[in-house]
């Protein structure tokens, strides 16, 4: 029987408001989105990528002013290494203050508040998340942040799904045998850290393309059919009453 429900945030709670996590409106004030596509691809995805592999080189944070820094940088270094995109040092700050401080960058998807609140009634729920502190703010935005008994933020722990430490921190944390839990993610490769942990997997499809397509975090959600699916949350509490998960019932989705 399934007693606690472990939910991504990013692409399964909410989304960001154009659809790229990193190339954010503010961002868009400064270097056009037509600027940045009329740049050559290779030097482009030469910037990106460090500016990401700063972020994935200090991802063990503990507050949201380490994650505003953090994302000074990042813009910095994209700045820095596109310099024809001509934006100035103060510009990258006040990108990383709307990266970190700015909830209205983010929406709700249409159900997501409801479906939680759902949820809450029937289950224990928890977050497994690769974010920053910052999530803590867009959820009280939400009216939703105190629904989650529990929650593991990768920036927490310094390490990014599927590490297998983000899954047995989830569970420490909800008291709750693995077997007894569900966790729904839009991206395969983190359900399958999800499953070698023993938590139910559970597919939703609704990543979309970002504003610059080729970046990190902007490919679609590719569904293999090994994992039960979900189209959006709110379709969630009507396949747990399937009873797919219970334990002499096969793991997969009748499709």
């Amino acid at each position: 029987m399934v007693k606690g429900i472990f939910l991504d945030l990013g692409w399964t709670v909410f989304r960001p408001v154009n659809g790229d996590w990193f190339i954010i409106p503010k961002m868009l004030e400064f270097a056009t989105l037509e600027g940045m596509k009329g740049l050559a691809e290779d030097r482009r995805n030469a910037a990106f990528d460090k500016a990401f592999r700063y972020l994935n080189d200090h991802h063990l944070l503990s507050s949201i002013d380490e994650e505003f820094k953090q994302f000074k940088t990042f813009y910095g270094i994209l700045a820095a290494e596109l310099p024809e995109l001509g934006v100035t040092a103060e510009q990258a700050a006040e990108m990383a203050a709307s990266k970190v401080f700015d909830a209205d960058i983010y929406v709700f998807f249409e159900k997501s508040r409801e479906t939680i609140f759902k949820l809450k009634s029937r289950y224990r729920l928890g977050i497994i998340s690769d974010t920053w502190p910052s999530s803590d703010r867009i959820l009280r935005s939400g009216g939703v942040l105190d629904l989650f008994d529990c929650k593991t933020y990768s920036c927490h722990l310094g390490v990014w799904k599927p590490d297998p430490k983000m899954y047995l921190h989830a569970l420490e944390q909800m008291g709750l045998p693995a077997e007894q839990t569900v966790f729904v993610d839009d991206w395969e490769p983190n359900l399958d850290g999800a499953a070698a942990c023993g938590i139910h997997p559970v597919l939703i499809k609704t990543r979309s393309d970002a504003v610059l397509p080729g970046q990190r975090f902007s490919e679609n959600t590719v569904d293999s059919g090994k994992y039960p699916a979900i189209r959006a949350i709110e379709e969630l509490p009507d396949l747990l009453e399937k009873g797919v998960f219970h334990p002499d019932r096969s793991n997969h989705n009748d499709r």
